[in-house]
């Protein structure tokens, strides 16, 4: 595209770096430079080791679940009493459910990469 004033054609917002991977840049007030992401690609940096959970770890996700069963359970009771349908609040806790089924299957997948990666 031609620039406004100039007549110039201006630099497209990608381009393919230098090891031939794209690359965005990015404006800010005016000057353009490329993303942080492509930066850190180029630059060869590798991903940061995965770090430790802290012990008690578990206890506070145990607890944040069981906070969000009551948010849930207050939920749906205040669904129910809106008529008296029982689906209602049977949503409610089905969505609930459906949320903490994903978060543990995402923290076993999660447990599970990171014994893998400690025994290779």
């Amino acid at each position: 595209p031609i620039a406004p004033g100039n007549g110039s054609a201006s630099p497209p917002p990608w381009d393919l770096d230098r090891s031939g991977g794209l690359c965005f840049q990015v404006s800010v007030f005016g000057a353009s430079r490329p993303s942080t992401v492509a930066a850190a690609y180029n630059s060869g940096m590798t991903a940061p080791a995965p770090q430790t959970p802290p012990p008690d770890a578990q206890r506070i996700i145990a607890w944040i679940m069981g906070a969000l069963v009551v948010w849930g359970l207050f939920h749906a009771v205040g669904a129910w009493t809106l008529n008296h349908d029982a689906r209602r609040p049977l949503i409610v806790l089905a969505c609930v459910g459906a949320f903490l089924g994903f978060w543990l299957t995402m923290l076993a997948a999660r447990r599970r990469r990171l014994e893998r990666e400690h025994r290779g």
